[in-house]
C-alpha cells in the first residue's frame, strides 16, 4: 500500500463524520445558509494560524473589487495556496475545484461546505456553465490557469513558459470571464512553495512538517477584455488574453521564493559545437551498468569516456582499502582526457558514480556543462548502512543487494560483484555525507534520475539533490519501475532516452 493509500485510509473515519454533516444539511436544505458561516469561521481560524506560522502579509488589496462578479486568477505551487488566498481576501470567495477532488476524503465535503463548484480538466461544458452563472450572480471564483501544481503531478517544475516562469496558462480562465463580462484580478502567492511543497502532499516524499516561512500574497490591477465582449472567439484571440493574464500574474511573483528559485524571463542554457559525455558507474557494479546508452551517443557523434573506477572490474576482494579519494582521482582523469577533446563535457553517474559526477562538478564548472545522476548514492535504504564502518573491523565483506526490479535482468549478463568490501563501503557512506553537504557549492545545470523502486538507495535522496543544489537549471525525472540499476533495468531505454534529451539541450 503506497503513503496516499495509507493517509486516505487514516482520514476515512473524519471522512465518514463530515460527510454525514453535509448529507444532513442538504437533506434540510440548511448547505447554503451554513457555508457563509462556515467559511467566515475558517477564514478567521486560518489567517490567524498563517500570520502566526507564515508572517502571511497581503498587498494590493484596494486593487479587488468590494462588489459584484470577478475572477482571481493565481499562480500554484501549493495545496496552501487555497488556505492563505482565502486567508487573505476580503471578499468571500469560492475555489473552482478540480474533479477528482470528489474522490479526496474529507477534503471533498469541505469544498461542498465552502460552496466551491467541481471542474473537469479538458472540457467541462456544464462546469463552465454553472462558474459563469455564479460570476454572474456577482460571486467572486478563484482559479489556477496553469491546471496544476508544477511538480504535483507528470508535470515537471522545469516546464514552466520562459517569458514567465509559470507553466502555459490554459484558457478557462479568461473563457469564464469573458462570458460573463467580469474583471479579473491577477494573484502572485509567493512563499507556499518552500513552506508546503508538493513533495511533502500530495506526493508524501519528504515527510516533514510545513516549514515557517514567509508567504505573500498580492493582488494586481483588475484586467478586463471588453473587446473580445459578444465576439466569435478565436484561438488566438484565447491565446493572446491568456498570455496577458499570465504575464500579469508573474509580475506578482517572487520567483526567487520558490522550493525552486526561478530567474524570469528564464534564460536559455549555454549551447557548444562540441559536447563530450562521461559516463560513471557505481559501487561493485561494472562498465556495463551505464554503457547501454553508448550506441545513442556513437550515433548523435559524441564523444564519450566509460572509465573503469578503481577495485572495479576483476574480482570483488580488490575493493580492499580502496576510497572515495580513489574513485574520485579515476573520475576526474577522465574528465581530462575528455575535456581536451571537445568544448564541454556532461557527466553521467549511476550511484557511486553519481556522486563522482557531482563532486566533479562542484570542482571543475569551468569544464562541465552538466551533469546526470541516475540514482545518486546520497542515502541508502538499508538500516545498517550507516554502522557499516564500524562493522568493517570484524566483517569484511557483505552480499551486494538486489538492485533490480525484473529478476531475470539481474543474472542475464551482470557481472556486477556478488559481494563488496565493508571498509570500501564505509569510505562511500562517508563520501555521501560530504557530497549532500556541499550541494550549495554544486551550480551546473543538473538532470535528477531517480527510481521510485529503487531498494539500495532511498528515492529521497533525489528529492534531497533537486531541492539543495544551487543549479539555476535543474531538472528531475521519476521511473516507476526500475530498481537501482536504471541502465540495466526495465526502463533502460526510457532513461537513455531521457539523458541523450538532457545532452542534446546544450549541443548547437
Amino acid at each position: 500500500m503506497d503513503r496516499e493509500k495509507i493517509a486516505f485510509a487514516a482520514m476515512k473515519p473524519l471522512d465518514v463524520a463530515i460527510g454525514g454533516v453535509v448529507t444532513g444539511l442538504k437533506k434540510t436544505k440548511t448547505l447554503d445558509r451554513v457555508t457563509d458561516g462556515f467559511y467566515s469561521a475558517a477564514q478567521t481560524v486560518l489567517r490567524g494560524m498563517y500570520v502566526k506560522m507564515n508572517d502571511l502579509s497581503a498587498e494590493g488589496l484596494g486593487n479587488v473589487p468590494e462588489t459584484g462578479g470577478v475572477l482571481f486568477a493565481s499562480n500554484h505551487q501549493s495545496w496552501n495556496d487555497v488556505q492563505v488566498i482565502g486567508a487573505s481576501c476580503p471578499r468571500r470567495v469560492r475555489f473552482l475545484a478540480k474533479s477528482e477532488f470528489e474522490n479526496f476524503p474529507v477534503l471533498r465535503h469541505l469544498i461542498a461546505l465552502s460552496d466551491s463548484p467541481f471542474i473537469r480538466r479538458g472540457g467541462d461544458s456544464q462546469g463552465m456553465e454553472q462558474a459563469v452563472g455564479m460570476l454572474g450572480d456577482g460571486k467572486a471564483l478563484v482559479i489556477f490557469p496553469e491546471g496544476t501544481i508544477p511538480g504535483e503531478e507528470e508535470i515537471p517544475r522545469h516546464a514552466v513558459e520562459p517569458e514567465t516562469g509559470l507553466l502555459r496558462g490554459h484558457t478557462g480562465a479568461v473563457r469564464m470571464a469573458i462570458a460573463a463580462k467580469v474583471p479579473i484580478v491577477p494573484v502572485g502567492v509567493s512563499g507556499t512553495g518552500k513552506s508546503f511543497p508538493p513533495e511533502v502532499f500530495p506526493r508524501l516524499e519528504i515527510l516533514e512538517a510545513p516549514k515557517n516561512v514567509p508567504v505573500t500574497v498580492r493582488y494586481g490591477t483588475p484586467l478586463t477584455f471588453e473587446a473580445l465582449y459578444d465576439k466569435e472567439l478565436t484561438a488566438e484571440d484565447l491565446k493572446k488574453a491568456t498570455k496577458r493574464l499570465m504575464l500579469a500574474i508573474s509580475k506578482l511573483v517572487d520567483h526567487d521564493r520558490g522550493y525552486v528559485p526561478v530567474k524570469v524571463p528564464v534564460p536559455e542554457l549555454p549551447k557548444y559545437r562540441k559536447v563530450g559525455v562521461l559516463l560513471l558507474h557505481g559501487f561493485t557494479s561494472s562498465t556495463k551498468t551505464v554503457d547501454g546508452i553508448t550506441p545513442m551517443l556513437t550515433e548523435a557523434k559524441i564523444p564519450f569516456r566509460v572509465p573503469v573506477l578503481r577495485g572495479h572490474g576483476t574480482v570483488y576482494t580488490d575493493l580492499a582499502g580502496v576510497t572515495a579519494a580513489d574513485w574520485y582521482e579515476d573520475a576526474e582523469k577522465a574528465l581530462l582526457e575528455l575535456a581536451s577533446e571537445v568544448d564541454q563535457v556532461v557527466v553521467v553517474g549511476l550511484s557511486m558514480g553519481g556522486l563522482m559526477a557531482l563532486e566533479l562538478g562542484i570542482r571543475h564548472p569551468d569544464k562541465i556543462c552538466g551533469v546526470v545522476t541516475w540514482a545518486a548514492a546520497l542515502r541508502f535504504k538499508d538500516p545498517l548502512a550507516p554502522v557499516a564502518p564500524a562493522l568493517s573491523r570484524f566483517i569484511k565483506s557483505w552480499p551486494s543487494p538486489n538492485a533490480f526490479t525484473d529478476q531475470s535482468l539481474r543474472t542475464a549478463g551482470n557481472d556486477n560483484y556478488p559481494k563488496f568490501m565493508t571498509d570500501a563501503f564505509g569510505s562511500l557512506l562517508e563520501q555521501s555525507k560530504v557530497t549532500e553537504k556541499r550541494l550549495g557549492l554544486f551550480q551546473v545545470p543538473l538532470c535528477v534520475i531517480g527510481a521510485k523502486k529503487d531498494t539500495v538507495v532511498d528515492p529521497l535522496a533525489a528529492n534531497i539533490l533537486y531541492r539543495d543544489v544551487a543549479s539555476q537549471h535543474r531538472e528531475i525525472h521519476w521511473f516507476h519501475k526500475s530498481g537501482h540499476e536504471m541502465g540495466l533495468d526495465l526502463e533502460r531505454k526510457q532513461v537513455f532516452q531521457t539523458t541523450l534529451g538532457f545532452v542534446r539541450k546544450f549541443k548547437k
